[in-house]
């Protein structure tokens, strides 16, 4: 079974020279991001602690906090800055750790998800610091929900407590995939703005509702799903290999139905908003959820 005792496992990365080296030979939009991920590894990030990361994080976001709002507590420009920048960060972060993973055979040498379910460590030290990332944004907003009500604090501590729970028992790569919807979440930010156009106001709008779709819908579903096959598969060839206990996929599955039912249930709620604001009955600057 898998090894839940490192509180801070760290893998074994190729080097930076290695990197350096794949970068230089490989074409299209795989070359900036192995340049990006040999940078990160000559900073020492593939030995970071990740308690550390979440520290930076939360302080980070709160200078970003102070400064997007005045002295009133309004959002300066309609905006909250530290949550756009979160999903901005982590969004784009999760996208290219994803993009990788498509590429860990000739990276590694073994494709994902197999080296997930085989433990055999994050493919990169990229995916492993992104979760802390979103763990440090979980203390922040832990915080800042304080002071607006019960489901804004349990949001918040489930984020919290899943992001602490995979960090702490060195399994944190295991859930970038899913943070990829953090990419619908910036048009979302930039819905309220005060400072674009009602004509981008409407760009950001429609932008919510695609990126929504596709990656919520499609995209994050579908890892998903391949997750649960592969493991499956690896547990009928070579079951020696699988570190994880069985009951472990069940776990996989119910959260991932779950999840995947609220995000349905929340994409619903957006097409009927499409369409009354289609039909008229609603402002087109109306982005409130009901």
């Amino acid at each position: 079974s898998v090894n839940l005792s490192a509180p801070n496992f760290i893998p074994s990365f190729p080097s930076a020279c290695v990197w350096s080296a794949m970068a230089s030979t490989t074409g299209s939009l795989l070359a900036p991001l192995i340049s990006l991920v040999s940078l990160l590894d000559s900073l020492g990030a593939s030995t970071w602690s990740l308690r550390i990361v979440l520290a930076a994080t939360t302080a980070v976001l709160f200078v970003i906090h102070k400064a997007g709002t005045d002295r009133h507590g309004k959002k300066r420009g309609g905006v909250t800055w530290d949550a756009l920048v979160h999903a901005f960060v982590v969004g784009s972060a999760s996208a290219a750790c994803v993009y990788l993973d498509a590429h860990a055979k000739d990276i590694a040498g073994s494709p994902e998800p197999f080296r997930t379910i085989r433990c055999e460590g994050p493919l990169t030290s990229l995916h492993r610091i992104v979760p802390a990332v979103t763990w440090g944004y979980a203390l922040f907003d832990l915080f800042d929900s304080l002071t607006l009500g019960p489901a804004y604090i349990a949001h918040s501590l489930a984020l919290f407590v899943v992001m602490g729970l995979v960090c702490e028992l060195g399994q944190s790569h295991t859930i970038v995939p899913m943070l990829v919807m953090e990419i619908s979440t910036v048009p979302l930010n930039l819905t309220q703005a005060t400072f674009i156009s009602k004509s981008n106001i409407v760009l950001a709008q429609i932008s919510f509702a695609l990126s929504f779709f596709v990656v919520r819908i499609l995209v994050v579903p579908w890892i998903w799903y391949n997750w649960v096959v592969a493991f499956y598969e690896e547990e009928r060839i070579e079951k020696e290999k699988v570190c994880f206990p069985h009951f472990f996929i069940y776990i996989v599955i119910v959260f991932g139905i779950f999840f995947h039912s609220l995000n349905m249930f929340w994409f619903i709620k957006l097409i009927k908003k499409i369409q009354r604001k289609l039909s008229g009955k609603e402002s087109i600057n109306n982005t409130k959820m009901e």
